[in-house]
């Protein structure tokens, strides 16, 4: 089954998305796409589609935003997993998780 966050949780973690989304765009990515209602999502990568994927010329950027309840949980542990799997392919790959 899948992991729910609370709505106060739901909340936390939309809002961290919107400031991450904002960094990464003052940081100059080109190309910011990010998984809040009303927005084009990013495409699923590795089976998960990421809460934030950016990329600028060759470089790729995802961040996967967590919450305190949410960040040990089975289905975030996958999401890491096969995030970092994917960041090893290419040295002009990163993924980060940041926790709100």
């Amino acid at each position: 089954m899948a992991y729910l966050r609370t709505k106060e949780n739901q909340t936390k973690h939309d809002q961290g998305v919107a400031f991450w989304v904002n960094q990464v765009r003052l940081a100059g990515w080109s190309a910011v796409l990010f998984d809040l209602p009303g927005y084009v999502k990013p495409t699923v990568i590795v089976g998960h589609i990421p809460d934030v994927y950016a990329t600028h010329g060759n470089q790729e950027y995802i961040i996967e935003i967590e919450t305190l309840d949410s960040v040990n949980s089975s289905h975030a542990l996958a999401q890491k997993a096969s995030f970092q799997a994917w960041a090893r392919i290419s040295p002009s790959r990163t993924f980060e998780v940041r926790v709100v």
